[in-house]
């Protein structure tokens, strides 16, 4: 009976020490995507920036004038879907 308890008791802390070690195995897997999914998030925050300044710096109103004055027979044509801002896009 004492060989019986002896070897349960092995089981028990070979299981419970298992489990203890793909905890930390997973931990350790979890902080390395959070370390890289960081340094994702600060590329995509600095094209961030920089996309947004160059929206806020686009002088369309100041090309559309200089295209005017610049040239006397303009050819007109229908925007397609690419040409055109929406007003909520324009909002953000």
């Amino acid at each position: 009976m004492s060989l019986l308890k002896f070897m349960v008791i092995a089981l028990l802390l070979t299981v419970v020490s298992l489990g203890y070690v793909y905890q930390q195995a997973e931990l350790l897997r979890i902080n390395y995507n959070i370390n890289y999914n960081k340094d994702d998030l600060s590329v995509l925050l600095d094209r961030n920036s920089s996309l947004m300044y160059n929206v806020n710096s686009l002088q369309s109103p100041l090309y559309v004038q200089q295209r005017l004055v610049g040239q006397e027979e303009l050819e007109w044509e229908i925007p397609s879907h690419w040409h055109t801002i929406g007003l909520a896009e324009a909002a953000k």
